[in-house]
């Protein structure tokens, strides 16, 4: 009997795939960078195609690394980046590069849409906000500014459909990817409903939106030609998928209300699972989750670990004595504890990229002094990106009880110092994973339910997911960031008005 399952994880920036056992042991993992295409200031694409291939290669590496069998492999799993759009034609070749979720050309077109309240309604029906990297408004840009792909185009797809599309031959959306694209009514169920293309003017594209799948289903098998591609064998069931956030908040071992789901990523992401959505755009997002009835709720922007690794590639990277790469976060480690708590605190805005709610906002540092000396910015980079966190868990939280832990992980899981200051800036204690590839592990739970071999969610995630280490949040620490919280959210506000002048 078959007992491993290949997942496939196409990510902002890199793709990837891995193998895992029953129990969720990590077999093998292979995978590569694709950084994003850059046509013009404010866009951001990759070329499906060349997506398609190196994802090949990484089966390929996973094969042959395991020394599996094919036949060893139960089910395909998938996940991938939500949001952006791939448009295909009649065959599901793409014509043009997909639009990544990061991508802000869009902007003018939602700030048009919420003067004129079209996002009153969206929200109402759709359960979220509008935002520049989501399917419609880029769906928009491209009507107004390549109307001649859109006449070649046959379906809308977000990335891991275009993968499932290119294993099995089927082309079809899948449920909670179309839910936090703000495809469909949910007010109506989990099913296609054109009203939301109606509220903003895109009725005519209806022809593009066809098959919804449940992400807890088997949507095809691995074509011959598939096969010849990846060396999987031919009649391998493929799963429809899952969303790469609640892939993660599953893989975290997440199945109700009791636990807080943290990931510090190119995007902050911050999720609940919840019975009961929120309906009036008060947080991000309320996205459909793998049974019906549940909602995974998100709070998120592009404000995390992201804005480190910029600091790390402008200023830490440069001139003589920068720290080698390998022992990067060993030495921020050691250079943070140089900062005390008594110093006067240095404050940085994370808005790298903006903000969901303010998509002019800008990054800066504040309060610096000329005793501060780098670690003062270092540290204010790790509080930074975690009071942006707080900011964006309390309005996850308000009006719900507060949860036992928080289940934790990106980039800031590789430093002890900014895990202690999470724990103490979210006031609750951390819990760490022992799987570093949470959103291929998700899917492969996923994929793991869809052809039986686990009766349910709970049943997997018993069998699939461990903590390896919990992180108690410091009370004094607790009490500093809590007073360094009110001063963050009133500098943001303060500097708002300025943001539209630059």
């Amino acid at each position: 009997m078959a007992r491993t399952i290949l997942a496939l994880d196409s990510g902002g920036t890199a793709v990837k795939a891995a193998l895992y056992d029953l129990a969720g042991h990590e077999l093998a993992r292979a995978g590569e960078v694709m950084q994003p295409l850059l046509p013009a200031p404010g866009q951001n694409e990759r070329n499906p195609g060349e997506m398609w291939l190196r994802i090949c290669a990484c089966i390929r590496r996973i094969i042959a690394e395991a020394r599996v069998d094919a036949n060893e492999i139960a089910a395909v799993g998938l996940t991938s980046y939500g949001n952006g759009i791939c448009l295909v034609d009649a065959n599901g070749m793409p014509v043009r590069n997909a639009v990544l979720s990061t991508d802000q050309r869009a902007g003018d077109i939602v700030a048009q849409w919420r003067a004129a309240g079209a996002e009153e309604r969206h929200i109402a029906l759709g359960y979220q906000r509008l935002w520049a990297g989501k399917p419609l408004p880029l769906l928009a840009w491209i009507e107004r500014h390549e109307p001649d792909v859109l006449d070649r185009a046959a379906h809308i797809l977000m990335c891991k459909d275009y993968l499932r599309f290119r294993l099995t031959g089927v082309c079809a959306l899948e449920v909670s990817d179309a839910s936090s694209g703000s495809l469909y009514d949910q007010s109506s169920g989990r099913r296609w409903n054109p009203t939301m293309l109606k509220l903003l003017g895109l009725e005519k594209y209806e022809r593009l939106f066809g098959e919804l799948l449940e992400p807890l289903s088997v949507a095809g098998t691995v074509t011959p030609e598939a096969a010849e591609a990846t060396g999987l064998k031919a009649g391998t069931p493929v799963s429809a998928g899952y969303a790469d956030g609640p892939a993660m908040l599953l893989a975290m071992g997440v199945v109700d209300e009791s636990l807080l789901h943290v990931v510090s990523g190119t995007w902050g992401l911050n999720q609940l699972l919840s019975r009961n959505p929120v309906k009036d755009g008060s947080i991000m997002a309320s996205i459909c989750a793998a049974r019906p009835g549940e909602f995974v709720l998100v709070e998120s922007s592009v404000t995390s670990a992201s804005a480190f690794e910029w600091f790390v590639d402008t200023v830490l990277a440069k001139g003589p004595g920068a720290p080698d790469p390998a022992s990067l976060y060993a030495w921020c480690n050691r250079e943070i504890a140089k900062a005390k708590d008594s110093d006067p605190a240095v404050y940085f805005l994370p808005y790298l990229n903006g903000c969901l709610d303010r998509p002019d906002a800008r990054a800066c540092f504040i309060g610096l002094a000329a005793w501060h000396a780098l670690p003062h910015m270092i540290r204010a980079v790790f509080e930074g990106v975690a009071l942006e966190h707080r900011r964006h868990v309390d309005q996850l939280l308000r009006g719900r009880g507060t949860p036992t832990a928080v289940r934790f992980a990106g980039g800031g899981a590789r430093s002890r110092p900014w895990l202690e200051i999470f724990a103490a800036a979210l006031g609750l204690p951390i819990e760490l994973s022992e799987v570093e590839e949470l959103g291929a592990l998700g899917a492969a739970m996923i994929a793991a339910v869809a052809v039986g071999l686990y009766p349910d969610l709970e049943a997997a995630v018993a069998a699939m997911t461990r903590v390896k280490e919990r992180i108690q949040p410091d009370p004094e620490k607790i009490a500093l960031l809590a007073r360094r919280s009110e001063t963050h959210r009133a500098l943001r506000d303060g500097l708002a008005p300025f943001w539209a002048r630059l």
